[in-house]
């Protein structure tokens, strides 16, 4: 009996040992970036996604064209806020600031071609090798204006993390996001399946728009103590470049007709691992061969220092369309940015007396009061954080607002933000010599009018473009005459009467 028992506690000690080795584990394979098996997942479950891809892609391509590619960038460098999320199970897990620190140091230097080793990057793609001109900076202020580390741990019981974004999400083990359009988002945590990290690209879902890296990736030696190839903060780079919308530089196939988009990375046929040392050729791009020193394929950190100027342009494309909030994001910064918006896009197009709902949407610090003042509206002041105001009149007003937390003070003013209708349609006046006045209602689009005289004979055309139109009329001659008026609901008919 004791010899069971003895046994017993061993066997159960043993496989707990086994369990917490397992955990704290580095990946077995090569590099491994989750990327297409994570796109591929977040399609099947969210259809949406489908679109939201094409819809960025295109604003991308947009932005492209109007700065094509290899083109100078910026006078001055963009800033990404960043807040690293560690989500840890055991203590290895829960690294340290020092090596966070290392990482950010790490993403600093690349993105900068200011890497030690540029000098590895051999002659022949020197030319195309780039400052991309992107810098990182720890954010300084959370979401509600509260005084940051940019550094949150969560304990969890979860011993690690697949594809399927749990750790984006505090019920899930994990930890919610902050608002992706001022922060880029890094959870570092256990990753299953020997995968290194994974990212999500430009038009992802919002509450789930980020990067997922390994623990154990995180930043450079001597900061990161893994004994192992990406001991240099390289696969943060990569997929960094991911969420700038960069693919892997062979594509997305093993194939020599598939391309990752950009001109001056040859195309190759498929992924390099390890650390060649030496020309590799493939899909018939002799005398180099693969760019496999690019940070977008799959060779060791230690192999891997640059990106080229058609990289660095797309990822700027993306930085001024899909992702253009970032740049203008202070969460780096401890001052603040007055801001606003009505409840809803409709909101700012309304009909006299309906209510019009704000909300403050100002960045950084926390204010401590605040004065909206209102054009045209009642209340004409407030200080309250979101307040409800009515506008009795048809006309474009102003809004402005201003905030302060004592220390620092910001003003936005917006002229015409609010546009307020007649709550019906008008037409004036009648009788009429020289104008006719067509106003519309807010839930109403009016696309075309005609005028005809007794007899059915059109007069007069014109297509609808503004709210008020304005219709000159001194050359008909007096009478009676009928305005047909097209609109979403329908078409109307008001008789006019013409003097002179």
């Amino acid at each position: 009996m004791r010899f069971f028992i003895f046994t017993t506690i061993f066997s159960l000690a043993w496989s707990l040992t086994a369990l917490a080795q397992n955990i704290n584990a580095l990946p077995q394979q090569g590099r491994n970036c989750g990327i297409e098996a994570y796109i591929t997942a977040l399609q099947q479950q969210r259809p949406e996604f489908i679109q939201m891809q094409q819809q960025a892609t295109q604003a991308i391509q947009e932005a492209m064209q109007a700065k094509p590619q290899g083109q100078q960038l910026r006078q001055a460098s963009i800033a990404i806020p960043v807040v690293f999320h560690v989500v840890y199970n055991t203590a290895r897990q829960n690294i340290s600031d020092a090596q966070l620190y290392s990482q950010l140091a790490v993403l600093n230097a690349d993105f900068r071609r200011q890497n030690a080793d540029t000098a590895n990057t051999p002659a022949y793609f020197m030319p195309y090798a780039a400052d991309t001109e992107i810098e990182f900076c720890l954010a300084q202020v959370d979401p509600e204006g509260n005084e940051t580390s940019g550094i949150t741990r969560t304990k969890t019981s979860r011993a690690s993390f697949g594809l399927n974004d749990d750790v984006k999400y505090t019920a899930q083990g994990g930890t919610d996001i902050w608002d992706r359009d001022r922060y880029l988002n890094i959870w570092v945590c256990a990753i299953s399946d020997d995968i290194l990290g994974y990212a999500s690209t430009p038009g992802s879902p919002a509450d789930a728009d980020g990067v997922v890296l390994h623990f154990s990736a995180i930043g450079a030696a001597p900061a990161n103590t893994a004994s192992w190839a990406y001991n240099g903060g390289r696969t943060a780079t990569h997929e960094i470049g991911h969420w700038l919308g960069l693919q892997h530089i062979w594509g997305n196939g093993s194939s020599c007709t598939d391309s990752d988009g950009i001109n001056d990375t040859p195309n190759q046929l498929e992924e390099n691992n390890g650390c060649p040392g030496e020309t590799h050729t493939s899909c018939d791009n002799e005398p180099y061969g693969d760019m496999f020193q690019n940070y977008m394929d799959y060779t060791d950190d230690a192999c891997m220092n640059l990106f080229t100027k058609g990289q660095a342009t797309y990822m700027h494309s993306v930085l001024s369309s899909v992702r253009s909030s970032i740049p203008a994001s202070i969460a780096c910064s401890r001052t603040l940015r007055s801001d606003f918006k009505a409840a809803s896009l409709s909101d700012t197009l309304t009909v006299a007396g309906k209510s019009v709902f704000f909300s403050d949407a100002s960045q950084g610090v926390k204010a401590t009061s605040r004065l909206w003042q209102f054009e045209g509206g009642i209340p004409s002041t407030s200080t309250e954080l979101n307040p409800t105001v009515t506008y009795p009149v048809p006309g474009k007003y102003k809004v402005s607002l201003t905030i302060t937390n004592g220390t620092f003070s910001s003003t936005e003013t917006k002229a015409d933000y609010i546009q307020v209708t007649v709550d019906d349609l008008v037409v004036y006046p009648s009788p009429a010599s020289d104008f006719i006045t067509i106003e519309q209602p807010a839930r109403v689009t009016v696309r075309q009018i005609e005028m005809l005289n007794q007899l059915g004979q059109r007069v007069l055309a014109a297509e609808v473009r503004d709210r008020v139109l304005r219709i000159d009329i001194h050359q008909l001659p007096a009478g009676i005459y009928f305005l047909h008026i097209t609109s979403t609901n329908g078409t109307v008919i008001r008789k006019v009467s013409v003097v002179r």
